[in-house]
């Protein structure tokens, strides 16, 4: 999982830690490898093939409440 990473360069563990310190579940996907999990929201699948700032982030900010900006700076980074 460590050397993995997104087509705009994000590492999944990156995504991965952000989206369990926002409250989001994950699970394994059947053509993903992972596939966050958020009440009320459809699941969002993170593979290599998954554009971050596109994909990810939108989805992580309406399961906060915060902008998809802010949601994506946080992947960047690592964490909140």
């Amino acid at each position: 999982m460590a050397g993995n990473k997104t087509r705009d360069g994000i590492r999944l563990a990156e995504i991965i830690r952000v989206a369990t310190q926002a409250g989001a579940g994950i699970r394994e996907g059947t053509k993903h490898p992972y596939m966050l999990i958020y009440n009320g929201l459809r699941p969002c699948p993170v593979a290599t093939s998954t554009h971050a700032e596109r994909m990810v982030a939108p989805w992580l900010a309406q399961a906060t409440g915060k902008s998809k900006q802010e949601a994506y700076q946080a992947i960047k980074h690592g964490c909140w």
